[in-house]
């Protein structure tokens, strides 16, 4: 039964979507980072294909489809945190400060790196886990099974953890030293 509410033919639309999206944030950075000059039609034509290539790609597409819901929530919830801080007395500067602090700008690419980690996981999941192997499975196989047991074994993932987390405290214990 249709309904007003019933938005699954958007399904069909999601190429277009994930086109216009790629298409748009490629251009949107090649135009701010002036990467490629102030030609406007080599920046549309680099962002085109790019953007070709992400919806011809079908796991890239779901890649796509997987990180952006996520991505909208985090700017929402910054733009709520914003406003909040905004409703309570603070000044639009003093909050565009503290969103502009290292820390902050830390905190935020961690969230996105979880983000793109788990929209990967999503997409690639199924394939890392062909290469890990089943459990249960006898120690022989492929060198790529062994490889894949070895790396994702949650052991090694723990440490691969510690180490970004060292590295992390090591960078901001330095830039203290430094600004004394």
């Amino acid at each position: 039964m249709a309904t007003i509410l019933d938005i699954g033919i958007l399904e069909y639309f999601t190429p277009v979507f994930v086109f216009l999206f790629i298409f748009a944030v490629l251009y949107a950075i090649l135009d701010k980072t002036g990467l490629l000059g102030d030609n406007k039609a080599l920046k549309s034509l680099v962002a085109f294909t790019l953007s070709l290539m992400f919806v011809l790609t079908q796991n890239l597409m779901k890649l796509v489809t997987v990180m952006t819901p996520w991505f909208v929530v985090l700017v929402i919830a910054a733009l709520f945190i914003m406003l909040f801080f905004m409703f309570v007395g603070a000044k639009a500067e003093d909050v565009s400060k503290v969103f502009t602090e290292k820390t902050t700008v830390w905190i935020i690419l961690v969230v996105m790196l979880i983000i793109f980690s788990y929209a990967m996981t999503q997409v690639y999941g199924t394939d890392i886990h062909s290469i890990y192997g089943e459990a249960g499975q006898e120690e022989s196989g492929t060198l790529n099974e062994a490889v894949g047991r070895i790396l994702f074994h949650p052991k090694m993932l723990g440490v691969v953890l510690i180490l970004v987390i060292a590295a992390q405290a090591i960078r901001l214990i330095a830039q203290g030293i430094n600004t004394k």
